[in-house]
């Protein structure tokens, strides 16, 4: 024999605070009704009998029947004409099929019986509530498949059109939801859809929007969570991103070189001739600064020859004494 799987509940303490102080309260009324009722026909039996001893059994025995029917069916009829509902929360009520007005929140009560024939319709929540849509396989504006996950954010706005004007404010949202995210990415480019996801949420709170505000419902905001690609392409991706970044490095180290080199020309026009040999000196200086190094010194002597000769006789002979 086959075990069905037990339902699992949700506690909801809230929820049962409530039920307890309404239930309370209509036990309050049950009980002071039939108190009441009670009270009034046992006086009343008593005193036609006081007063008609003749037949005052007869009609007292009559006044309890009637009494004892009525201490029944009256306290049940009043206290579940009764309602109370949290701060959160609306009531739409009807009459006779017409639309009366919205309640709550707070103790009030629903007659459904002849002349108020008040009914209890909806019980709208007014909390903003999330929704997860999902696109799964949609192709993007440059063909690409992908999946796509998003959280939506809502609240009923018009408790009479969302009780009214749909059947299940709920699952419109959720269609509507659905449908404007599989429309965004179709319209969308990949690169658009990955690097972009603060518009792409806005343009679908924006859609999503126009289509609940029909029903009475206001999407607080739209967050996309998930963007789900192939793996065949996210390392074709990860190729043409690397190929970019290293197409940049190269177009800003040219950049950087032509910059450098303008700046020479610039510092080269200004120099005359006695500034550049001050710069040749005092690079000469830094060079001679560092350990181990040989300084040989051509052109101080100006165009003298004997002094090239000299210099050059020079090197060669520590050369050759090696």
């Amino acid at each position: 024999m086959a075990v069905q799987p037990m339902q699992q509940m949700v506690y909801n303490p809230a929820s049962r605070n409530l039920n307890n102080v309404q239930r309370v309260q209509r036990a309050l009324v049950w009980f002071g009704i039939f108190f009441l009722i009670g009270t009034l026909t046992v006086i009343l039996a008593g005193a036609v009998g006081f007063l008609l001893p003749d037949i005052g059994t007869v009609i007292g025995g009559v006044i309890f029947v009637v009494g004892g029917l009525l201490a029944l069916i009256v306290p049940g009829m009043f206290s579940s004409s009764l309602y109370i509902v949290s701060e959160y929360e609306r009531v739409i009520v009807l009459k006779l099929g017409k639309f009366m007005g919205v309640r709550g929140p707070g103790r009030f009560w629903v007659i459904p019986y002849p002349p108020f024939n008040e009914s209890v319709t909806a019980q709208i929540d007014l909390r903003i509530q999330t929704r997860v849509i999902t696109a799964a396989e949609t192709l993007t504006d440059d063909n690409v498949p992908v999946g796509c996950e998003a959280v939506i954010f809502w609240r009923v706005e018009d408790p009479q059109k969302a009780a009214l004007s749909v059947a299940n404010y709920q699952e419109a949202v959720f269609q509507a939801a659905n449908s404007a995210l599989k429309d965004t990415i179709g319209m969308l480019e990949l690169s658009e859809l990955l690097g972009a996801r603060d518009k792409v949420s806005g343009r679908l709170k924006e859609i999503i929007d126009s289509a609940a505000s029909s029903f009475g419902v206001d999407v607080t905001s739209v967050e996309i969570t998930d963007v789900r690609v192939p793996n065949d392409l996210i390392q074709e991706l990860s190729v043409l991103a690397q190929s970019r970044r290293s197409a940049q490095a190269k177009i800003a180290e040219a950049d950087a070189e032509k910059a450098i080199a303008q700046k020479f020309n610039e510092a080269a026009a200004l120099m005359s001739d006695r500034a550049m040999e001050i710069y040749r000196l005092s690079v000469l200086e830094r060079i001679g600064r560092e350990e181990g190094s040989q300084i040989v010194i051509y052109g101080l002597g100006g165009n003298s020859p004997a002094m090239d000769h000299s210099l050059a006789a020079t090197v060669a002979g520590s050369r050759t004494a090696k």
